[in-house]
């Protein structure tokens, strides 16, 4: 497995550049890069710009390990209105076409929600059976159009939406779409919540496409229970048997937020020495 890291776990003073700098530093093979309206790169950026950026993470003995849009929240697949339904596919679209340009094969997929009131300022409440239906329809529009085109996955993470919550469900989704194209991006944190990601890992199998490794404190129960690696409640030595089971050795990436207060480049660096010990016993 290879390890990689969310840019977004880095001090906001820092540009991308550095934080690639960073990341390589610190030992990663990989970053995630999030595509966002106020940030340096987005799904407005030019393919020459996305270009030059594969070229510099590439130059260092890195890669792409999947891109992202947060943005994702706010238009989700799963509304009850056609103009907001119809954004997030726009979204899920650019995100193809600049992962395809950055080099990699993965796109975060949030498979909006029933209920999206955790992260938008204007939350909707969609009954589940529509909200099933909805989604399923975008992503396979998208993937029969793009997914082989470009080669790349739609790969959907379970999150605090109050949809797909079960593997058993989540599987069943995601072969409901019959496309080769379209996986799951597995969140380990936000599963302690209500499971435990190592049946999660065994009943996706090869569904799976990319891990976020974070960590969460069942105790707090709320989202203030994210902790750094190694200090919430998660089963690593589970985890991985479970993932070596399934024969998974693509991208680990580390998805821990904030950076912290004072040397906040500490959090990388730290991270990188809790996934080693968690990957490789090191």
């Amino acid at each position: 497995m290879r390890k990689s890291i969310t840019l977004r776990a880095f001090p906001n003073e820092m540009n991308t550049w550095s934080r690639i700098d960073l990341a390589r530093a610190a030992g990663y093979h990989g970053v995630e890069i999030n595509l966002e309206p106020s940030g340096e790169f987005s799904l407005e950026s030019s393919e020459s710009d996305l270009r030059d950026l594969r070229g510099y993470i590439e130059n260092l003995g890195m890669r792409v390990s999947s891109v992202y849009n947060r943005q994702q929240w706010l238009y989700p697949i799963t509304s009850q209105n056609p103009n907001t339904r119809q954004y997030g596919q726009t979204i899920l679209e650019g995100l193809v076409r600049a992962g395809s340009i950055l080099g990699t094969d993965a796109v975060l997929v949030v498979p909006g929600a029933v209920d999206n009131s955790l992260f938008s300022p204007e939350p909707e409440i969609v009954p589940y059976d529509i909200a099933y239906r909805n989604a399923q329809s975008i992503l396979r529009d998208v993937t029969q159009r793009l997914g082989a085109r470009y080669q790349v996955y739609l790969t959907i993470e379970n999150t605090w939406n109050k949809f797909l919550l079960s593997p058993l469900e989540l599987a069943r989704f995601v072969d409901e779409i019959e496309s080769e194209w379209v996986g799951v991006y597995l969140d380990v944190g936000n599963l302690l919540r209500t499971g435990f990601p190592e049946h999660w890992i065994t009943i996706l199998g090869s569904r799976i496409k990319r891990v976020h490794f974070k960590d969460f404190r069942t105790a707090v129960d709320n989202i203030h229970g994210f902790v750094n690696l190694l200090e919430g409640d998660v089963n690593w030595a589970a985890v991985c048997l479970a993932l070596k089971s399934i024969q998974y050795d693509s991208w680990v990436t580390a998805e821990v937020l904030p950076a912290y207060h004072y040397h906040g480049q500490r959090l990388v660096y730290d991270t990188s020495a809790s996934l080693d010990a968690i990957l490789f016993g090191l």
